[in-house]
């Protein structure tokens, strides 16, 4: 009334003045969180584009705040290192609790992105041979053939690129309140015969084990059910390892024959037997008939990177 100037002018200001005191505040709190972010695998996170290209600390804390949507540090405490956890394993008891976050994290945004038929596990035992087929004839692009199958079957499957220092490879678990059952694998060794053993270990938890279970494999600091970590070792090795009438094809002195007359011997069998000459490669090194240092195998090994 005094100065002739409108409530509407005072409110504005009030609000940028606020709005400011807000922003502020923000900065701050975001500048707080340094230490915490410097304990993430920052460069990895900005080459996924994660992270943006900044050293500007209050915009890498706001950007790893959105990425595990949370509202600060101690959120994010309670989620992995606390018994509010959702999977019900202490991640506190392991080393690189964040890098390994960051890993699980991302496997659950791509998730998220994918659509998925209703889980029948029935359906999925009767079409077995469809996964098996995949793994015997990988077609160029077999490893989204696989996450398409498997989003068939009622299975989202997400392929994570391994994190520095996250030690875990595989995960099996169900999200959506137990609904949708995921499993979750990197290419930590580049190798098609680990991949594919990971893949059928993990499959294996989903159609044997209790849908409120999580299992985390390569994490030797937790511990896990021992019994069912065999089961889904059998299943595996029931699926992909050679059995023994495949390896007595083999001649003793294999490891000595020419490397043309290895390969030949190799080609011959997987053909006959409907296996992956990759697989075959990395079984027979691992029962040492192959050196690993054969460098002439290398023609028919599968490289992994997702």
């Amino acid at each position: 009334m005094v100065l002739g100037v409108s409530a509407g002018f005072w409110l504005n200001l009030e609000k940028s003045y606020q709005e400011e005191l807000l922003e502020i505040q923000k900065l701050s709190f975001m500048e707080n969180c340094k230490d915490w972010v410097s304990r993430f695998p920052t460069a990895f996170l900005k080459k996924q584009g994660i992270l943006p290209q900044t050293r500007i600390k209050a915009e890498l804390s706001e950007a790893l705040l959105k990425f595990f949507r949370i509202a600060s540090p101690k959120e994010w405490k309670d989620i992995y290192c606390e018994n509010s956890m959702a999977f019900k394993i202490e991640l506190k008891h392991t080393s690189n609790v964040e890098a390994i976050s960051v890993w699980l994290r991302i496997g659950e945004l791509k998730t998220e992105q994918l659509n998925v038929k209703e889980f029948d596990k029935k359906e999925i035992l009767n079409n077995i041979g469809l996964f098996e087929e995949i793994c015997r004839n990988p077609s160029q692009n077999w490893m989204q053939d696989l996450v398409d199958l498997c989003a068939e079957q009622g299975i989202a499957l997400v392929l994570v690129p391994s994190v520095p220092k996250a030690p875990i490879y595989g995960v099996a678990r169900w999200l959506n309140k137990n609904s949708l059952p995921v499993i979750q694998l990197t290419d930590k060794n580049k190798d098609y015969n680990s991949f594919w053993f990971s893949f059928y270990h993990e499959l294996g938890h989903i159609l044997k084990h209790g849908k409120t279970d999580i299992f985390l494999e390569g994490l030797n600091d937790i511990v896990q059910d021992d019994k069912k970590e065999k089961e889904a070792h059998a299943f595996a090795k029931e699926h992909l390892e050679l059995t023994q009438e495949v390896i007595d094809k083999f001649p003793r002195n294999f490891n000595l024959l020419g490397p043309a007359k290895k390969r030949s011997y190799i080609k011959n069998i997987a053909k006959e037997n409907a296996l992956n000459e990759s697989i075959v490669v990395s079984q027979l090194r691992r029962m040492k008939l192959i050196d690993y240092a054969d460098v002439s195998m290398k023609s028919l090994k599968i490289k992994v990177e997702v």
